[in-house]
Protein backbone atom coordinates (compact mmCIF):
# COMPACT_ATOMS: atom_id res chain seq x y z
CA UNK A 1 0.00 0.00 0.00
CA UNK A 2 2.73 2.76 -1.39
CA UNK A 3 1.59 6.28 -0.40
CA UNK A 4 -0.38 8.17 -3.01
CA UNK A 5 0.14 11.73 -3.68
CA UNK A 6 -3.38 12.50 -5.13
CA UNK A 7 -6.25 13.27 -3.69
CA UNK A 8 -10.31 13.02 -5.66
CA UNK A 9 -11.62 16.23 -5.65
CA UNK A 10 -14.96 17.09 -3.40
CA UNK A 11 -17.09 18.20 -6.27
CA UNK A 12 -18.03 14.62 -7.88
CA UNK A 13 -19.98 14.54 -11.53
CA UNK A 14 -23.80 13.20 -11.32
CA UNK A 15 -24.15 9.93 -13.00
CA UNK A 16 -25.28 11.66 -15.87
CA UNK A 17 -22.66 13.58 -16.04
CA UNK A 18 -20.32 10.78 -16.13
CA UNK A 19 -22.46 9.20 -18.94
CA UNK A 20 -22.16 11.73 -21.02
CA UNK A 21 -18.21 11.87 -20.53
CA UNK A 22 -18.20 8.36 -21.28
CA UNK A 23 -19.99 8.19 -24.14
CA UNK A 24 -18.47 11.08 -25.82
CA UNK A 25 -14.84 9.37 -25.04
CA UNK A 26 -16.14 6.48 -26.80
CA UNK A 27 -17.80 8.35 -29.64
CA UNK A 28 -14.17 10.35 -30.25
CA UNK A 29 -12.42 7.50 -30.18
CA UNK A 30 -15.02 5.28 -32.40
CA UNK A 31 -15.38 2.54 -29.43
CA UNK A 32 -18.19 0.09 -29.29
CA UNK A 33 -19.20 -1.15 -25.97
CA UNK A 34 -18.97 -4.42 -26.50
CA UNK A 35 -15.75 -4.54 -28.04
CA UNK A 36 -14.20 -2.37 -25.72
CA UNK A 37 -15.63 -4.67 -22.54
CA UNK A 38 -13.93 -7.27 -23.95
CA UNK A 39 -10.85 -6.32 -24.46
CA UNK A 40 -11.40 -4.91 -21.20
CA UNK A 41 -11.95 -8.12 -19.54
CA UNK A 42 -14.88 -6.45 -17.59
CA UNK A 43 -18.71 -7.60 -18.21
CA UNK A 44 -20.63 -5.75 -21.46
CA UNK A 45 -23.44 -5.79 -19.39
CA UNK A 46 -22.28 -3.82 -16.62
CA UNK A 47 -20.87 -0.96 -19.41
CA UNK A 48 -24.19 -1.15 -21.47
CA UNK A 49 -26.40 -0.79 -18.25
CA UNK A 50 -24.54 2.24 -17.09
CA UNK A 51 -24.68 3.67 -20.51
CA UNK A 52 -28.32 3.15 -21.11
CA UNK A 53 -29.40 4.41 -17.84
CA UNK A 54 -29.76 0.90 -15.50
CA UNK A 55 -26.82 1.43 -13.02
CA UNK A 56 -25.52 4.71 -11.39
CA UNK A 57 -21.56 4.24 -12.63
CA UNK A 58 -19.25 2.29 -12.83
CA UNK A 59 -16.60 0.65 -9.97
CA UNK A 60 -12.76 1.73 -10.03
CA UNK A 61 -11.74 -1.26 -10.73
CA UNK A 62 -13.81 -1.26 -14.20
CA UNK A 63 -12.91 1.97 -15.20
CA UNK A 64 -9.24 0.97 -15.02
CA UNK A 65 -9.32 -1.84 -16.93
CA UNK A 66 -11.13 0.04 -19.59
CA UNK A 67 -8.68 2.62 -19.45
CA UNK A 68 -5.52 0.37 -19.64
CA UNK A 69 -7.42 -0.73 -23.05
CA UNK A 70 -7.81 3.05 -24.29
CA UNK A 71 -4.28 4.06 -22.79
CA UNK A 72 -5.56 6.77 -20.81
CA UNK A 73 -5.29 7.33 -17.27
CA UNK A 74 -8.50 6.19 -15.57
CA UNK A 75 -9.78 9.87 -14.28
CA UNK A 76 -10.05 10.62 -18.08
CA UNK A 77 -12.66 8.25 -18.37
CA UNK A 78 -15.25 8.77 -15.03
CA UNK A 79 -14.35 12.63 -14.76
CA UNK A 80 -13.31 11.85 -11.19
CA UNK A 81 -9.58 14.18 -12.03
CA UNK A 82 -7.10 13.96 -9.25
CA UNK A 83 -6.01 17.06 -7.56
CA UNK A 84 -1.59 17.09 -6.56
CA UNK A 85 -0.89 17.38 -3.06
CA UNK A 86 2.32 18.97 -2.03
CA UNK A 87 4.66 17.37 0.94
CA UNK A 88 3.97 18.51 4.38
CA UNK A 89 6.51 17.79 7.36
CA UNK A 90 4.58 15.49 10.08
CA UNK A 91 6.05 14.19 13.38
CA UNK A 92 6.93 10.39 13.74
CA UNK A 93 5.90 10.10 17.27
CA UNK A 94 5.51 6.40 18.03
CA UNK A 95 5.53 2.81 16.52
CA UNK A 96 3.44 0.13 15.67
CA UNK A 97 4.64 -3.26 17.23
CA UNK A 98 2.68 -6.83 17.87
CA UNK A 99 3.77 -7.78 21.58
CA UNK A 100 4.98 -4.43 22.55
CA UNK A 101 3.15 -3.18 25.46
CA UNK A 102 3.92 0.15 26.91
CA UNK A 103 2.94 2.80 29.81
CA UNK A 104 2.37 4.88 25.92
CA UNK A 105 1.98 5.06 22.75
CA UNK A 106 3.91 7.92 21.92
CA UNK A 107 7.79 8.11 22.22
CA UNK A 108 9.62 10.89 24.49
CA UNK A 109 9.50 13.99 22.72
CA UNK A 110 13.47 14.04 22.11
CA UNK A 111 13.14 10.48 19.94
CA UNK A 112 10.49 12.13 17.84
CA UNK A 113 11.94 13.39 13.97
CA UNK A 114 9.91 14.58 11.16
CA UNK A 115 9.01 13.21 7.73
CA UNK A 116 7.83 15.32 4.54
CA UNK A 117 5.27 13.20 2.65
CA UNK A 118 2.28 14.16 0.25
CA UNK A 119 -0.80 14.07 2.56
CA UNK A 120 -4.26 14.56 1.06
CA UNK A 121 -5.81 17.83 1.44
CA UNK A 122 -9.02 16.95 3.92
CA UNK A 123 -6.47 15.09 6.02
CA UNK A 124 -3.17 17.38 7.08
CA UNK A 125 -4.85 19.23 9.63
CA UNK A 126 -4.56 15.79 11.43
CA UNK A 127 -2.32 13.32 9.60
CA UNK A 128 0.24 11.78 12.09
CA UNK A 129 3.24 9.31 11.82
CA UNK A 130 3.99 6.05 13.32
CA UNK A 131 7.03 3.75 12.55
CA UNK A 132 6.48 -0.06 11.72
CA UNK A 133 8.72 -2.31 13.85
CA UNK A 134 8.42 -6.29 13.60
CA UNK A 135 6.96 -8.70 11.58
CA UNK A 136 3.24 -8.90 11.87
CA UNK A 137 2.27 -6.61 9.14
CA UNK A 138 5.76 -7.44 7.01
CA UNK A 139 3.53 -7.98 3.70
CA UNK A 140 2.46 -4.86 3.90
CA UNK A 141 5.08 -2.57 5.86
CA UNK A 142 8.41 -3.68 6.00
CA UNK A 143 10.71 -2.54 9.20
CA UNK A 144 11.07 0.89 9.31
CA UNK A 145 8.52 1.89 7.04
CA UNK A 146 6.33 5.27 8.24
CA UNK A 147 2.31 4.38 8.29
CA UNK A 148 0.43 7.92 7.94
CA UNK A 149 -2.87 7.90 9.69
CA UNK A 150 -5.52 10.06 10.93
CA UNK A 151 -7.73 9.41 14.02
CA UNK A 152 -11.55 7.68 13.10
CA UNK A 153 -13.13 10.49 14.49
CA UNK A 154 -11.33 12.77 11.92
CA UNK A 155 -12.27 10.78 9.00
CA UNK A 156 -14.83 8.58 8.92
CA UNK A 157 -15.90 4.81 10.17
CA UNK A 158 -13.45 2.28 9.03
CA UNK A 159 -14.51 -0.40 6.48
CA UNK A 160 -14.31 -3.37 4.63
CA UNK A 161 -10.29 -3.38 3.64
CA UNK A 162 -9.03 -0.29 5.77
CA UNK A 163 -5.46 -0.75 7.06
CA UNK A 164 -6.24 0.35 10.59
CA UNK A 165 -4.26 1.84 13.80
CA UNK A 166 -5.38 -0.56 16.76
CA UNK A 167 -4.88 0.02 20.24
CA UNK A 168 -4.94 -2.92 22.33
CA UNK A 169 -5.69 -2.12 26.22
CA UNK A 170 -3.96 -4.40 28.57
CA UNK A 171 -5.91 -5.18 32.06
CA UNK A 172 -2.35 -3.87 33.93
CA UNK A 173 -2.51 -0.31 31.86
CA UNK A 174 -0.52 -0.86 29.15
CA UNK A 175 -0.79 -0.25 25.60
CA UNK A 176 0.31 -1.77 22.42
CA UNK A 177 -0.14 -0.03 18.94
CA UNK A 178 -0.52 -1.96 15.68
CA UNK A 179 -1.35 -2.00 12.67
CA UNK A 180 -4.22 -4.54 11.35
CA UNK A 181 -6.36 -5.05 8.05
CA UNK A 182 -9.87 -4.90 8.62
CA UNK A 183 -11.96 -7.53 7.32
CA UNK A 184 -15.71 -7.94 7.79
CA UNK A 185 -16.95 -11.46 7.40
CA UNK A 186 -20.90 -11.99 7.66
CA UNK A 187 -21.40 -8.43 9.26
CA UNK A 188 -18.44 -9.23 12.05
CA UNK A 189 -15.35 -7.24 12.22
CA UNK A 190 -12.26 -9.01 12.33
CA UNK A 191 -8.50 -7.76 12.72
CA UNK A 192 -6.18 -9.55 10.53
CA UNK A 193 -2.25 -9.55 10.69
CA UNK A 194 -0.46 -8.81 6.78
CA UNK A 195 2.50 -11.18 7.66
CA UNK A 196 5.06 -14.06 6.90
CA UNK A 197 5.29 -14.77 10.82
CA UNK A 198 3.66 -17.81 11.55
CA UNK A 199 3.28 -15.96 15.10
CA UNK A 200 1.33 -12.95 13.58
CA UNK A 201 -1.24 -14.71 11.40
CA UNK A 202 -3.90 -15.89 13.54
CA UNK A 203 -6.99 -12.89 13.26
CA UNK A 204 -8.48 -10.81 16.25
CA UNK A 205 -12.10 -10.63 17.41
CA UNK A 206 -12.27 -6.94 18.71
CA UNK A 207 -14.95 -7.71 20.49
CA UNK A 208 -13.45 -10.66 22.23
CA UNK A 209 -10.15 -9.76 23.31
CA UNK A 210 -7.48 -12.64 24.10
CA UNK A 211 -6.40 -12.87 27.92
CA UNK A 212 -4.77 -10.11 29.21
CA UNK A 213 -6.29 -7.75 27.36
CA UNK A 214 -8.98 -5.68 28.41
CA UNK A 215 -10.39 -3.34 25.22
CA UNK A 216 -9.24 -3.55 21.75
CA UNK A 217 -9.89 0.07 20.02
CA UNK A 218 -10.03 0.60 16.39
CA UNK A 219 -8.25 4.18 16.52
CA UNK A 220 -7.45 5.48 13.42
CA UNK A 221 -7.65 5.04 9.49
CA UNK A 222 -4.08 4.34 7.62
CA UNK A 223 -4.28 6.87 4.39
CA UNK A 224 -0.40 5.79 3.44
CA UNK A 225 2.53 5.15 4.04
CA UNK A 226 6.48 6.08 3.46
CA UNK A 227 9.24 3.68 2.95
CA UNK A 228 12.72 4.88 3.35
CA UNK A 229 14.98 3.43 0.55
CA UNK A 230 18.14 4.87 2.30
CA UNK A 231 18.81 4.78 5.87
Amino acid sequence: MGFYSVSRRRMALSPDQKRDLLRKFMLDRRLRPGTWAKEAGVGKNSLYNFLNGHSDGLDLRTYAKLARVAGVPSWELSGEKPEITKPVEIIVAGHVQAGDFREAVEWDREDWYPVDVPVPNRFKRHAKALEVRGSSMDREYREGAIVIWVDVLDARPPRDGDHVIVYSHADDGLIEATVKLLREIDGKPWLWPQSNDPEHQAPIDPRNPPAGVNTIEIKGLVVGDYRPRVV
